[in-house]
């Protein structure tokens, strides 16, 4: 069924969909059919129908059945920061990478989430002549990278959006997951690209630092000192009362 609008026309259950999304986004403690349905001005089946389309997309959840909905972080993932959140991001952590950068001697880079990929958005690079060359603006996929995996470690939501999308691939790397949730940081240890290994430590859901370099220079014992490290300079610059985005 379709409404007509100043601009055109509006499909009336996308209409409705979005206004039962934008009602539970004002409810932070998550929000319940019924009031939702009575907000909304719709039955209970037809609210229930929506928002269950709504759960399969991922966009929202409940812990339970019969319990409150809330919204995941699927919509945020949909949207790159924009220019002065990012701007700003940058400019906070730069001081980071310099320094965590200095100390190991390797390529050190920061990278933001764009759905289920990772971007990077700001690179040092190590003026060792071999070394991994890292450009702001690359893009790989989460799944099967350090810096990926410790993204999904720090993002429930996010883990179980790329677990469905390919069981499979999640289940080869599950353990890895694991591990950087259990850790605080990710580690590749010559698997993704020969001859090059990488610990990642995720600064939020949506950020992270990673340091690359050739594995004979990065044993897993050195690797494990730099991700402490990287959590330890993060933390004398965490603001205090505030997000990092």
């Amino acid at each position: 069924m379709e409404s007509k609008t100043s601009s055109g026309r509006v499909i009336q259950s996308v209409q409705r969909a979005f206004d039962l999304l934008e009602r539970i986004a004002v409810h932070p403690e998550g929000a319940r059919l019924s009031e939702l349905a009575d907000g909304a001005g719709l039955n209970r089946s037809t609210a229930h129908n929506l928002l269950a389309s709504l759960e399969e997309l991922g966009y929202i959840s409940q812990d339970k059945k019969g319990a409150a909905y809330r919204l995941t972080g699927k919509l945020n993932r949909l949207l790159r920061l924009d220019a002065e959140a990012e701007q700003a991001l940058r400019a906070r952590i730069r001081p980071v990478l310099k320094k965590v950068s200095e100390a190991s001697g390797e390529s050190t880079f920061l990278a933001l989430v764009t759905g289920t990929d990772y971007l990077c958005v700001d690179a040092l690079q190590s003026d060792k002549p071999l070394h991994l060359a890292v450009r702001p603006g690359e893009r790989k996929p989460l799944i099967g990278e350090a810096l990926g995996h410790a993204l999904l470690a720090a993002d429930p939501d996010l883990a179980g959006t790329v677990r469905s999308d390919d069981p499979q691939q999640w289940q080869h790397y599950a353990q890895e997951i694991a591990n950087a949730e259990r850790h605080g940081f990710a580690l590749d240890l010559d698997s993704q690209q020969a001859g090059i290994s990488c610990v990642a430590v995720a600064i939020t859901p949506r950020a992270a630092i990673a340091v690359a370099g050739p594995t004979n220079r990065l044993p897993k014992s050195r690797l494990v000192t730099i991700g402490q490290q990287i959590r330890e300079e993060l933390d004398k610059i965490r603001p205090a009362n505030q997000g990092w985005l």
